[in-house]
């Protein structure tokens, strides 16, 4: 068995209209975190490890995201995923 990197977990926090002027902003002292800025809102996160959600309530105090926000979309992902696999199964 080899140590292989977790995947990455990206979530959206809010829509965004098609053209908008994206930028992707990286998280000060948080490697490989990026924040996806669209006309000049927060509406994305990328975390380059899943296990960082364990920390995902300083990350956001690090990025001024509202982690109520972030956790809300990771339950709704995690929600989605359950229903889809028992639907498989």
């Amino acid at each position: 068995m080899t140590d292989r990197p977790l995947p990455p977990m990206y979530f959206s926090l809010r829509t965004v209209q098609p053209f908008a002027k994206m930028v992707l902003r990286p998280v000060d002292g948080e490697e490989g975190v990026e924040l996806t800025v669209a006309d000049g809102e927060v509406v994305g996160m990328l975390l380059p490890d899943v296990r960082m959600l364990n920390r995902l309530e300083e990350i956001c105090a690090k990025a001024g995201v509202d982690p109520y926000e972030c956790w809300r979309r990771v339950k709704g992902d995690v929600d989605l995923s359950i229903r889809i696999r028992e639907k498989a199964g």
